[in-house]
């Protein structure tokens, strides 16, 4: 019998691909780790069946709801859900949100980031929201103050969403700054806090 902690999928951080071109194998397994809800866009279906692994519910073109219904006959149960237009993440979005999840990993390529959050900001208000990239994380912060353990020698940029800003920190040696956008190195492991006036804001890790 699994020791596992039984958790329901509304609690888990649903996962939306929206673009999986080159991203880690090895991370994408570590965020399916807990049996999240998927949710797929149409151009990272086929890479995310060919590792084996199971789709909950796509987002496709609608000229193109046929042929996925054919290639994904083996995927069954999944919803299959055709869309007009390009808009595939905000959908993948309001399908989520509408079935009661509070929390959302999306994954897409670093090229797209500035696009994906500028559609996340709107969204920050009923959402927890993580973007994984090929190489970096970008958490979506909406509380005042942010912490987190991390190893020696971590490196954090911060990036803040409004201006002007004032920063307040604890775990390294800057205190205090005004500056829109700053790259911290944690020298030693420990908490580092992280206090804005002004939220929300980004923080950025390397994977």
């Amino acid at each position: 019998m699994s020791s596992h902690h039984i958790v329901r999928d509304e609690q888990e951080p649903a996962l939306i691909l929206h673009k999986i071109g080159n991203f880690p194998t090895h991370i994408l397994h570590s965020l399916l780790e807990w049996s999240p809800t998927v949710l797929s866009c149409e151009t990272s279906i086929d890479r995310f069946t060919s590792l084996g692994h199971k789709l909950d519910v796509v987002l496709v073109g609608f000229q193109n709801l046929t042929k996925w219904q054919e290639n994904l006959s083996d995927q069954q149960p999944v919803k299959i859900i055709a869309i007009h237009g390009s808009e595939f993440l905000m959908t993948g979005l309001t399908v989520l949100q509408k079935d009661n999840h509070q929390a959302i990993n999306v994954v897409t390529d670093e090229e797209s980031v500035p696009e994906v959050l500028e559609l996340l900001s709107q969204w920050m208000h009923l959402l927890d929201l993580v973007v994984y990239t090929e190489c970096k994380r970008y958490l979506l912060v909406k509380e005042i103050v942010f912490k987190k353990w991390l190893p020696a020698n971590s490196k954090v940029e911060i990036v803040s969403m409004q201006n002007p800003v004032q920063w307040n920190f604890e775990g390294i040696a800057l205190k205090q700054s005004d500056e829109m956008e700053l790259q911290i190195i944690k020298q030693e492991e420990g908490e580092l806090v992280i206090q804005s006036n002004k939220p929300p804001f980004l923080v950025i890790e390397e994977l």
